[in-house]
């Protein structure tokens, strides 16, 4: 067990430097990667045993996002009540990688995928719904003029959770990384 506690501590960690250096532009640009923070929470789920890891991940975020914003010249167009909303979502992604870790085999292609892809396209719509519904900034469209102007961003919001995942599961398999234990029933899917 003291193995595995370290092990959980070290892919915490890790997590954690993965959204350090992501965090501040979520599409990227020249000189940033992509926001990789939906991929750290659900690996965080599915790799790290102690929850309070969920809530400091998240306190990370947010510090980062203050930062960008007072000394990255950030836009803070986002931020509204509705940011808030993040916090549910951010535990909607982390939830699904406690759900995959309960699979017989949580690395499996179709299962950790289709996890991935599901749970970051609950996310986009949960994330966007708290936006819509708590923001002034929004306040002169209609559900359905909101829907589709997001909708331009549905695919750089998963494509790159999914790219993060992937380059996490070649990582994973190559090293034979496995979830730690916490004596779950497991679900069989996907050989």
């Amino acid at each position: 067990m003291f193995l595995s506690k370290n092990k959980s501590i070290l892919i915490g960690a890790l997590l954690f430097i993965v959204i350090f250096l992501t965090r501040v532009n979520h599409f990227g640009g020249s000189t940033c990667f992509p926001d990789a923070t939906l991929a750290a929470m659900l690996l965080g789920g599915l790799l790290v045993e102690e929850t309070y890891w969920f809530l400091l991940a998240i306190i990370l975020a947010f510090c980062l996002d203050a930062y960008a914003i007072r000394f990255e010249n950030i836009p803070d167009y986002c931020m509204s009540f509705g940011y808030w909303g993040l916090i549910p979502t951010y535990g909607l992604v982390w939830s699904a990688g406690r759900y995959l870790k309960s699979f017989k085999q949580p690395f499996g292609f179709l299962a950790y995928f289709l996890t991935g892809l599901i749970a970051t396209t609950i996310a986009f719509i949960l994330s966007n719904a708290f936006w819509y519904s708590f923001s002034s900034k929004v306040n002169d469209l209609s559900v359905f003029q909101f829907s589709y102007d997001v909708t331009q961003y549905y695919l750089p919001y998963t494509g790159f959770t999914l790219l993060y995942l992937g380059i996490a599961y070649v990582i994973i398999r190559l090293f034979s990384i496995k979830p730690v234990s916490n004596n779950t029933p497991l679900k069989n899917i996907d050989g």
